[in-house]
């Protein structure tokens, strides 16, 4: 297993957390640490194991939590420029 002891400690601590399976645990990991695990994982050619598709399981699930509201964010700011473009358009002003 020497592509594990090449790891950092950090990295290592982050395959523990996922590996225990604690919602709890695992929310509290940085997305930035995530990504440098993964990154560092595959420096070292630790990527090719189910620890490491646990890894990208939970950086995709983040990645497409955080687009899913920005894409929301967008929806309510482009309903509120036609609601402002609309009242301007028949004169009351906001």
């Amino acid at each position: 297993m020497g592509a594990w002891e090449s790891l950092s400690e950090r990295t290592q601590d982050i395959y523990r957390d996922l590996g225990t399976r604690n919602p709890k645990v695992i929310k509290k990991l940085k997305t930035k640490h995530l990504e440098n695990a993964i990154r560092e994982s595959q420096f070292v050619g630790y990527d090719n194991g189910s620890p490491f598709s646990w890894l990208m399981f939970e950086y995709e699930r983040r990645k497409n939590q955080r687009n899913w509201w920005l894409g929301f964010a967008a929806v309510v700011v482009a309903i509120i420029g036609v609601i402002v473009a609309v009242l301007s358009l028949i004169g009351i002003s906001a």
